[in-house]
């Protein structure tokens, strides 16, 4: 098995992988924090995402892995890992390529919800700072592809108070090439996001639904989960219903995780994204009884893949950095006790950190002064 990624993903994978028994090689970037796992201890190689499959078939070569499951833990990796040919000794649980782009690029994926009559944010495709001319009340500019535009900007979309604002932000996305559109802010705290993950087959049934609902995030906008919660399906059925029928629709196969936010101006979950990959919280999603890497590791190699209709629910997971930060915005508003927010880590998974793979959580300070060095020389 091959992990292709970084960070809390790919050392998620490699874990669920890990614990099962298996002995997965990782492809990450230098000091990354996924290569102090235990899980991947002298099986660790540095290769650079790229456009072109060469380098990773000539990896396998050099490893001499006749057949290797693969699992791409980022955009970039997945867009390559789909395009493999057909008789490459590596084989992998995905989405068709045309999917893979649907579900990338934002613009795309905006067009398809409409198609199939699926609640999601007004969404306004911009070409040029012309298509800026019109109402801009409750919109932000977000990026066809999110995941470059977070390297290079370290945030999910740009919100603006002026045309000039927004022409200036459109010029950035420009800039990198990913491309913006325009779309509406679904407004509500963050306790109004929930996430479904989850593993369709090969054959196009599903195996598993997974619901947690976010409780905090940061930043507090635009950002990613620091604390969540397991929920019942039957809490937010009328999404998990929508996105069973966009993924039936686009004839999906492997992991996915979509997010949703519930509008309470009409009551309607609206998908704002679906990652056709593992996601941060994949580990999270195996200890409470969904194991997608495992699904994806026995799809590949065409063999069943039992259903999972139970997991743990009333379960949390803490992302302890992220959590501190994002602790420190909402005291501002004076909206969380000191107290509130360290009780509310009681019998929390945390992510990173594991008692059976201490060394990541000890590398995480070290990966973060990197990023710290690397913005201010960037600045």
């Amino acid at each position: 098995m091959l992990v292709l990624g970084v960070g809390p993903t790919a050392l998620g994978a490699a874990r669920c992988l890990g614990r099962a028994g298996r002995e997965p090689y990782l492809v990450t970037r230098p000091g990354d924090l996924a290569e102090a796992s235990r899980f991947v201890h002298r099986r660790v190689f540095h290769l650079a995402e790229s456009e072109r499959s060469d380098a990773l078939l000539e990896l396998a070569d050099r490893l001499g892995l006749r057949r290797a499951v693969v699992i791409p833990c980022t955009d970039e990796w997945m867009k390559l890992v789909c395009r493999l040919p057909r008789d490459s000794p590596l084989v992998a649980s995905v989405p068709p390529p045309d999917v893979v782009d649907l579900f990338v690029d934002k613009e795309h994926f905006a067009s398809t919800l409409e198609r199939l009559d699926i609640p999601h944010p007004r969404t306004v495709q911009v070409s040029s700072e012309a298509d800026l001319d019109g109402s801009l009340d409750g919109m932000f500019l977000k990026p066809r592809e999110s995941q470059i535009f977070a390297r290079h900007y370290h945030q999910k979309a740009f919100t603006f108070g002026s045309r000039s604002e927004a022409a200036e932000s459109f010029r950035l996305m420009e800039a990198i090439g990913v491309g913006a559109i325009l779309q509406e802010y679904v407004p509500g705290p963050a306790t109004s996001h929930y996430f479904i993950d989850g593993f369709m087959r090969r054959d196009g049934t599903l195996a598993a639904l997974f619901a947690r609902r976010r409780i905090r995030m940061f930043p507090l906008e635009f950002g990613n989960s620091t604390l969540m919660v397991s929920v019942a399906l039957g809490d937010i059925r009328p999404a998990a219903a929508d996105l069973e029928r966009l993924l039936t629709a686009v004839g999906y196969r492997g992991v996915f995780s979509a997010e949703f936010k519930h509008d309470a101006r009409d009551g309607l979950y609206k998908i704002l994204e679906v990652n056709s990959r593992p996601w941060w919280y994949v580990e999270f999603a195996a200890m409470c009884g969904v194991d997608v890497c495992d699904m994806a590791y026995r799809d590949a190699l065409d063999l069943p893949v039992a259903s999972v209709d139970r997991y743990r629910i009333g379960r949390r997971c803490v992302f302890l950095p992220q959590d501190v930060r994002a602790y420190r915005a909402i005291r501002r508003s004076q909206r969380l006790s000191f107290l509130s927010w360290v009780f509310s880590w009681l019998g929390a998974r945390r992510t990173v950190f594991a008692y059976d793979d201490p060394l990541p959580a000890l590398a995480l300070p070290l990966v973060v002064l990197r990023r710290w060095r690397r913005l201010a020389r960037e600045r």
